[in-house]
């Protein structure tokens, strides 16, 4: 079984396109079952974040064609104009990939604290649909202690680091002293939160939080001594918040020109700094043409990333060692699974010639008694397992040699296996 990763993220697709290819958790598992019915494709699994989206795939078919024609015809895309925006990885390659990005030096904001939790939603919703048995359930279990021991090894995820922080530091340029601010955020998931805390760090005392489900707007705005408002009237605090946050999960936009123009005309000429951090976005773009009115989407945090980043450059070079090191373990991994057929193979001979012996000898063997039968049986059974013993451990090291795939065809022509016995031992490069 090969592994493939496809996919666009923040550096190789603008946010109008990374929101058309979002797959939100309620439409994962209806998207995991589309996969898993093409012939190609045994195993798969879906990452989907506000900065990525990426199908990981197990299969012994053209995994990479089945993945493409699930990203046009899911989202009703043409693949000439996805083509462009997407990366294509393959075996140890596309497991470093997964390995980087749990590790947090793939995002955006290096370090971020968000993208192990989401790697391990993407790993369940997969196990639960029956899509992450072997080969990705090994993979994503690996990434995720990668992943750990990248934040307790080093200090690549010194602080709290994530986009809604990276926005409240974005507003902080734009406002000498957020003291005097007041902030309004639409939703109250895990970003909500992050933002919440950080604005409360900014020492931000008047803020209020609107959110479709009431009760977890006012757990949060309880928790961080905000105000909880229901999702309807959020309009009407447009007129007294300075910055608007805004990380839905709407699926499509929120707040847009009309509530806007209503907002500005009480504000008196008062400017609106808005923040968009939600894929697909929530604020319609055409309200950058209202005066006084400032949005900036997820793209727009280059300068506060960049900071981000250049702070972070040794960190990421320690996390990068980790990374190979845990590569190495799962490269080794992969070949041991890949000369399993050969193993089995060698021992389902040495079960036949066990059978045809006792076949042959069976005229002798009944006039003993019953036990006496069976210690003969155990006996051979015994010389036989000590005989393969050594072998097949040998044959377990021999897949990690450089040239393992041409060692392994040898031991199967010294057992005289057929090839169709050992065909999928083929070493993962």
């Amino acid at each position: 079984m090969r592994l493939l990763t496809l996919g666009l993220n923040h550096r190789t697709a603008p946010v109008e396109m990374r929101e058309r290819l979002a797959v939100n958790e309620d439409r994962q598992c209806a998207a995991l079952s589309w996969l898993l019915a093409q012939p190609e494709a045994q195993e798969a699994a879906i990452l989907s974040t506000c900065n990525r989206s990426e199908l990981y795939l197990g299969g012994d078919g053209d995994t990479q064609a089945a993945a493409r024609r699930f990203l046009a015809e899911w989202h009703g895309l043409d693949q000439a104009a996805l083509a462009p925006h997407l990366y294509v990885e393959e075996d140890l390659q596309a497991a470093r990939h997964l390995l980087r990005v749990a590790c947090g030096i793939d995002s955006l904001v290096v370090g971020e604290s968000q993208i192990l939790s989401q790697v391990r939603q993407a790993l369940e919703t997969a196990q639960r649909q029956g899509a992450a048995r072997g080969l990705l359930n090994e993979l994503f279990q690996r990434a995720l202690h990668t992943g750990k021991r990248a934040r307790t090894e080093t200090d690549i995820g010194r602080g709290r680091l994530s986009i809604s922080t990276a926005a409240v530091e974005l507003a902080g340029q734009v406002f000498s002293d957020l003291s005097t601010c007041s902030a309004l955020l639409l939703g109250a998931g895990e970003m909500s939160e992050l933002t919440a805390q950080y604005l409360v760090d900014n020492q931000v005392s008047r803020w209020w939080v609107a959110n479709r489900t009431v009760a977890r707007a006012e757990e949060l705005a309880r928790r961080f001594g905000g105000n909880a408002v229901p999702f309807a009237d959020f309009p009407n605090y447009l007129s007294e918040a300075d910055i608007v946050i805004s990380s839905t999960a709407a699926p499509g936009f929120v707040l847009g020109p009309q509530e806007l123009r209503g907002a500005m005309r009480r504000r008196r000429g008062r400017p609106l700094f808005l923040i968009d951090i939600a894929v697909p976005r929530d604020i319609d773009p055409k309200v950058r043409d209202i005066d006084n009115v400032f949005l900036f989407d997820i793209d727009d945090l280059g300068q506060v990333v960049a900071n981000n980043r250049q702070e972070r450059e040794q960190e990421i070079r320690r996390v990068e060692g980790l990374i190979d090191e845990e590569l190495s373990g799962f490269g080794h991994w992969l070949n041991a699974q890949s000369a399993a057929p050969l193993i089995r193979g060698i021992r389902q001979r040495a079960e036949e010639l066990q059978q045809t012996e006792l076949n042959r000898w069976r005229g002798r063997l009944e006039q003993l008694s019953p036990e006496d039968r069976a210690l003969v049986e155990t006996i051979l059974r015994g010389y036989a397992n000590k005989l393969l013993h050594v072998p097949l451990v040998q044959v377990k090291q021999l897949a990690n040699a450089a040239d393992g795939h041409v060692r392994l065809e040898a031991v199967r022509q010294l057992f005289g296996l057929a090839p169709g016995d050992a065909s999928s031992e083929e070493v993962v490069p």
